[in-house]
C-alpha cells in the first residue's frame, strides 16, 4: 500500500463536490447501504417497531381519518423520525469502519469491518447510543407504550430531544470518526497522548463555523432527498397496487424504509467531510504524501511522526504504519 496513491482522493472539495463523491462512492460500493448500513440500522429498526408500531395497527382498526387518528399518526411520525434521526450515527459504525478502509483499500472487507465493530462495542454505544441520547429516547419511548397522546411526551420532550442532540452533535460532529477509527481514548496517564478530549478540541473548535454551515446546508438537502424518496416510493406503490390512501403500509414500510435509507447517505457525507475537515485543518494529504516518501527513503522501518498516531490500514503487510487490527485509519494530530 502506497500513502499517497488512495483510493479516494485526497484533495480539498467543496460542499457540492463532497455530495457528488458520497453518491459516487455509494455507486462504487453499493454494499454500502444494501449490507452496511442495513445490517447495522436493522437492531435499532426491530427496536423501534416494537416501540412504535403499536400506534399504526391500533388506529388502523377505526380507520386513519378521524381527527383523533391523525394525532395519533403525527404521534407516530414524529417519533420515528426523532428515533432515527438519534440512532443514525450509532446505525452507521460498520459502514464507517468500512469507508476508512475503502480510502486505502481497492477491496475493503465487511468481515473485518463487523469484527472491529464488536471489538469497540462497549465504547461507540456509550458515546453514540447513551451520550447522543438514542437509547435515553427510545426508553421514553418505551415507558408511553400503549398510552394516548400527550403534549407534554408527543410534543414538548420530542423537541427538547431534538434541540438537545443538535448541540451535542454540534459540538463533537466528527466523534464516530475519532472513536472508530482515530480510536483517541477516552483517559491516558500520559500527558503527550492525544485523548477524544484534546482531539475534539484541536479538530472541532478551528473549523466549527465552517463545518457548523456545512452541517445545516447538507440536513436540508437531505430532508429534500427523503421527500423525494418518501413521496416515489408511495407512487410507485400507488401505480403498482391501485391503493392512494395512507395505510399502514406506507406507514410501517415505507416511511421507515426513507428515513434510514437517507440516514445511511447522512454517514457517507458526514466521512467524507471529516477527510476534508482533516485536509483543510492539518495538510492530511501533505502528510501521507511524506510518509509514504519516508517509507519509500527508508523501508518499513521508520518512526511515526512526533505526537502523531501511526497511519493504520486493513491489509496484512509488516507495515510498522499500521495496527494489529487492520482498520484503515487517518493519524489522529496536527499536521506535518
Amino acid at each position: 500500500m502506497q500513502l499517497d496513491q488512495t483510493h479516494v482522493a485526497i484533495r480539498v472539495r467543496t460542499l457540492s463536490e463532497i455530495g457528488d463523491l458520497a453518491l459516487v462512492l455509494l455507486h462504487r460500493y453499493p454494499t454500502l447501504l444494501l449490507i452496511g448500513f442495513f445490517w447495522g440500522a436493522l437492531p435499532w429498526a426491530i427496536a423501534n417497531g416494537l416501540l412504535l408500531y403499536w400506534i399504526p395497527i391500533t388506529e388502523s382498526q377505526y380507520g386513519l381519518d378521524d381527527p383523533e387518528a391523525r394525532w395519533q399518526t403525527t404521534r407516530y411520525i414524529t417519533w420515528m423520525a426523532l428515533l432515527v434521526f438519534l440512532q443514525t450515527p450509532a446505525a452507521g459504525v460498520i459502514t464507517t469502519i468500512y469507508l476508512g478502509q475503502a480510502v486505502f483499500e481497492s477491496s475493503p472487507s465487511w468481515k473485518t469491518a463487523v469484527a472491529d465493530a464488536r471489538k469497540q462495542l462497549g465504547r461507540w454505544i456509550r458515546f453514540l447510543g447513551l451520550r447522543r441520547l438514542a437509547i435515553p429516547a427510545m426508553v421514553i419511548a418505551g415507558i408511553r407504550l400503549f398510552q394516548p397522546w400527550d403534549a407534554l411526551f408527543d410534543v414538548t420532550i420530542p423537541i427538547v430531544f431534538f434541540m438537545a442532540a443538535i448541540v451535542i452533535r454540534a459540538s463533537r460532529p466528527f466523534l464516530p470518526e475519532m472513536i472508530l477509527l482515530e480510536r483517541c481514548p477516552t483517559r491516558s496517564k500520559n500527558p503527550n497522548e492525544i485523548t477524544l478530549s484534546k482531539r475534539a478540541r484541536t479538530l472541532h473548535r478551528p473549523s466549527g463555523s465552517d463545518v457548523g454551515g456545512r452541517w445545516i446546508v447538507s440536513g436540508f438537502t437531505l430532508s429534500v432527498i427523503f421527500a423525494g424518496l418518501f413521496y416515489s416510493l408511495v407512487w410507485l406503490r400507488g401505480i403498482a397496487t391501485g391503493y392512494w390512501n395512507i395505510g399502514l403500509v406506507t406507514l410501517m414500510v415505507l416511511y421507515p424504509l426513507a428515513l434510514w435509507t437517507v440516514g445511511g447517505l447522512s454517514v457517507v457525507v458526514r466521512m467524507i467531510a471529516y477527510l476534508d475537515t482533516r485536509i483543510r485543518l492539518e495538510g492530511w494529504d501533505v502528510e501521507l504524501a511524506v510518509r509514504a516518501e519516508a517509507m519509500r527513503q527508508f523501508g518499513d522501518e521508520i518512526e511515526p511522526v512526533v505526537g502523531q498516531q501511526s497511519v493504520v490500514s486493513s491489509s496484512g503487510s509488516q507495515d510498522n504504519a499500521r495496527s494489529n487490527s487492520k482498520t484503515s485509519v487517518a493519524p489522529a494530530g496536527g499536521a506535518t
